[in-house]
């Protein structure tokens, strides 16, 4: 995932709250406002000692600053689990990016915490440039769905395929859920799947009945299978 291919679930994320969002304001990856509350997101594809000191120089202007990265093949493994501790330490907030077949979206893994001073004069230079910019406000508010895991989005999008289209191939199935589909199918963690026989899965009634939970991602699901044909 590229830098530039953060910035819109991040933007739809604060617009969402309320906030005017600006990409490359002063230097500042993102700079969003909303009345006199400043947030200032940085954005790099992955957590290294020049994303760390970018933010931490953006700390002389509000404390609310977010690292925005995608979001790792391993999220709760014990390197990241470090990474966050060290972020944490220094005062800032952590976002991830993450990409299911249903959509991108920003996680906020956690909320800045920064209690040192604010150098007043660099804000309010800021400020001034956010406001000579022409913003889009999200007029009509985005539709607030519950983050998830890209794991769970993919079981979802995999399970309405199934519900649809009765037990199917695993080679027509990837060609929506991507390459994780059989390690999903085979390892099946939630029980919504089993094997009909080689290379066919179906969905269990486990799977029927817990995927009633996610009403918007099923919506997102259908809307996408009505729209899309496979890669």
């Amino acid at each position: 995932m590229k830098e530039t291919e953060l910035f819109a679930p991040i933007r739809d994320h604060f617009t969402s709250l309320g906030y005017e969002v600006a990409a490359e304001v002063n230097h500042c990856d993102v700079v969003a406002v909303k009345d006199d509350e400043i947030v200032i997101i940085e954005l790099k594809r992955s957590l290294n000692i020049t994303l760390l000191t970018q933010a931490v120089d953006r700390q002389s202007l509000t404390p609310k600053v977010y690292l925005a990265i995608p979001e790792p093949a391993n999220p709760g493994g014990r390197r990241f689990k470090a990474q966050q501790r060290v972020v944490k330490r220094l005062g800032l907030g952590l976002i991830t990016v993450y990409e299911s077949p249903l959509r991108v979206v920003a996680n906020i893994r956690q909320a800045p915490d920064w209690q040192g001073s604010i150098n007043a004069r660099r804000r309010d230079r800021l400020l001034k440039e956010v406001a000579g910019r022409t913003l889009q406000r999200n007029i009509g508010g985005a539709t607030r769905i519950p983050v998830y895991t890209a794991y769970r989005e993919t079981a979802v999008m995999l399970a309405n395929l199934l519900l649809i289209n009765g037990p199917s191939r695993v080679a027509e199935l990837r060609g929506y859920t991507g390459e994780k589909t059989q390690s999903i199918l085979s390892r099946n963690i939630y029980g919504w799947f089993v094997r009909e026989s080689r290379g066919i899965y179906s969905l269990t009634e486990t799977g029927r009945c817990e995927i009633a939970d996610y009403p918007e991602l099923n919506d997102l699901a259908r809307q996408l299978l009505r729209n899309q044909t496979p890669s």
